[in-house]
Order: structure tokens, then sequence, then C-alpha cells
């Protein structure tokens, strides 16, 4: 009886010791398994753990539409706090899971260490209603019109090159869910009008502002117009499309044909990679960003079984051309078939067991 006992007692530390350490979310993850945000959010995810030491690593495991799988390692800080940020910027709308993975060292408990995020597009009710193109003259003209939304009003916040040049401010909107706002700059560039209302942010507007160019006319021989560059290829999943980049300086666009499903991945002048996939077959997919005069590598393949010719198009760009010299710059092409394991079931068929050897030894005892 008493070998019997002293393998319960043991069961039971077992159990103390696999749910030794835990965390909880802070906010809505917390009290919620399913959360919503909007694209082109940042979302920051933050917790507590009331014992696991500062300067543990752990891993924040993040799956979603399509192939999106994403790995954010992060540290414990004092008090067992970490905060996450998360750009939702590009992201394709759907459903994003949330997982910590545990430290082997540092064993989870039964606690939930999971969530998912709603991600909803709202950028389709949102239009434009003055140029994206405008002259310098010392002030920007920024309006728009929100679907459905009438005369609830909008939150206007818009950045220039040097940083925020009005608002955050709630400005009115009219029955049709119009809204105007001339607001006083003090340089050319590329600002950003950030739209949002008491649900959360609906979409941004990117107008290019521009002075006049005087040109002094000289002799010489006829200009040769220039297309957009383009380059193709043959693609799929087995075989995707790899293409070298040279940009220009400024904002550079460069974009897919449609007809296909198409995912870009390409790796920036800084040497860091990005993923998009934000549309399906019926739109192209496209990413803008600040060129330097720099190389810039993409690959593209489709998103589904498809095997199809892709074609890429650049804007601001020096040369575009198929590469089959830089594929060793990628790694391999992953599915999105992880399946988080939501909770080690240890934890609790443990003392089930422990209980069940008591009971087993009471009836027997004579």
């Amino acid at each position: 009886m008493k070998k019997i006992a002293l393998m319960v007692i043991l069961l039971l530390l077992c159990v103390t010791s696999v749910s030794a350490y835990s965390f909880q979310f802070i906010g809505e993850p917390r009290d919620s398994g399913s959360i919503t945000r909007y694209v082109g959010e940042t979302f920051i995810l933050e917790g507590r753990s009331p014992n696991i030491p500062p300067g543990i690593s752990m891993t924040l495991h993040i799956t979603g539409p399509g192939i999106y799988s994403r790995q954010i390692p992060f540290v414990i800080q004092s008090e067992g706090y970490f905060s996450i940020p998360f750009e939702t910027a590009g992201l394709r709308e759907g459903m994003y899971r949330f997982e910590i993975q545990q430290n082997p060292e540092y064993p989870l408990g039964s606690g939930r260490n999971w969530f998912i995020l709603n991600l909803v597009d709202r950028s389709l009710l949102l239009r434009a209603n003055s140029p994206l193109s405008q002259e310098y003259t010392g002030r920007l003209v920024v309006a728009g019109a929100v679907q459905d939304l009438g005369t609830a009003g909008v939150e206007l916040l818009v950045t220039g090159p040097s940083g925020p040049v009005f608002g955050p401010e709630w400005i009115e909107t009219d029955s049709q869910g119009a809204f105007s706002r001339d607001v006083m700059i003090d340089s050319a560039g590329v600002y950003t009008a950030r739209v949002s209302d008491r649900r959360g942010l609906i979409g941004t507007i990117r107008y290019d502002v521009h002075r006049e160019t005087v040109v002094t006319p000289v002799p010489t021989t006829p200009p040769v117009s220039v297309g957009v560059p383009s380059a193709s290829a043959p693609s799929s999943r087995e075989s995707p499309a790899y293409f070298e980049v040279r940009t220009g300086r400024g904002p550079v666009t460069l974009s897919t044909s449609r007809g296909v499903d198409w995912v870009v991945e390409y790796i920036d002048e800084a040497g860091r990679s990005h993923v998009v996939n934000t549309f399906g077959a019926d739109r192209a997919e496209s990413v803008t960003f600040e060129g330097s005069g720099g190389t810039v590598y993409i690959r593209i393949y489709p998103a589904g079984p498809d095997s199809e010719r892709v074609f890429l198009y650049g804007e601001n760009v020096a040369s575009l051309a198929v590469s089959d010299t830089i594929t060793t710059r990628f790694g391999d092409l992953h599915e999105s078939g992880f399946v988080p394991q939501e909770e080690s079931p240890v934890s609790m068929i443990l003392p089930i067991i422990a209980l069940a050897v008591i009971l087993f030894v009471a009836v027997k005892k004579p």
C-alpha cells in the first residue's frame, strides 16, 4: 500500500511539474478565443507570465489563408511581460491562428495558448474623390467617400515625408459618406491619408505630390517612347518563376498579370524577405516600396496547382529580367498544413490515472 501511495504522489508531482509554467494573454485574446481586426492595422499581442523567468526565448507561430505561415521569436521581459507587434498591411482577408509555442525547458500547462484573429479587409468600401497625383501648392486636397457610412463621420490622419501633418481628427461626412479636407503641407512627396470609423480602420489613400518641372528645350534627337518594363516566364509550384529587378530611386511598383492566384515573394534591397498574396485570380498582385537603385529578387508561383506563364511589370525600375541564378536565395515552399496542438492532455490524464489506482486499491483491500 505504501508503494502505491508513493507512486500516486510521484504522479501528482509530475502533474505539478508539467503545469508549472504558464502565461495569460492581455486584453481580448485572454477573454475570447476569437477576435476581429482590420487589414492595415498593427495588432499588438501582449501577455504576462507569473513564473517564466525574464530572458527566456519563446516563439509565436501564425498560420493563415493559403500557404501563409510565420514564426516570430520573442523574449520574456521583466515581470514575465511580452509584447509582439504584428503588421497586417498587405495581408489577405481571413482567419489567422496565433499560438505561443513552449520552450522545451519551460513546458506550459494546460491553459489556452492560442486564439483566432479574424482579419477583415474594408479597403474596397473606400473611394478616392481627389486626384492621387497633385502638383505642390502648399495644400493637399484629401477627399473620398465610404460606402454605406452616411453621416456617421470619419477619423482622418494624414502623414507625409516628415511625419503627421493632420490629425487624427474626426471630420464630417454627407449622406453619401463623402468627406473632404484641405491639408496644409510644406513639401512635395508621398502622403498617406488613413481613414477610420468607430469600428476601426477602413483603408488608406496614397497621394503623390510633385513640383512642376520646368524643362529647357535643347536640340536633340526625338525621344524614344518607352513603355512599362516587363518580363514573363512559365510558373508552377514545382517550378516557380524568378526575376531580378534593379530599382530606380523613389517609389517602385511591381505587379503581376491576372488570371491566376499568384503568390509573390521578394527580397528587398536590405535583404528582408516578404510574401504577398492579397488577391485572387481576378486581380493582379502588386507591391510598392521605396527604391534606392539596388537589386530586388522575386519569386512568383501559383497558390494552387495551376501552371501558367506569369508576367511581371515594373514602374520606376532601371531593369527587369528573368533570372535562373537566384533560386538559392529563397527557401522551400511550405504548405499551410500545420495544425497547432491546442493543449497537452497529459496534465488531465495523469490525475485520473492516480485516482483510478487509489480506488482499485481501496476495493481490493480486505
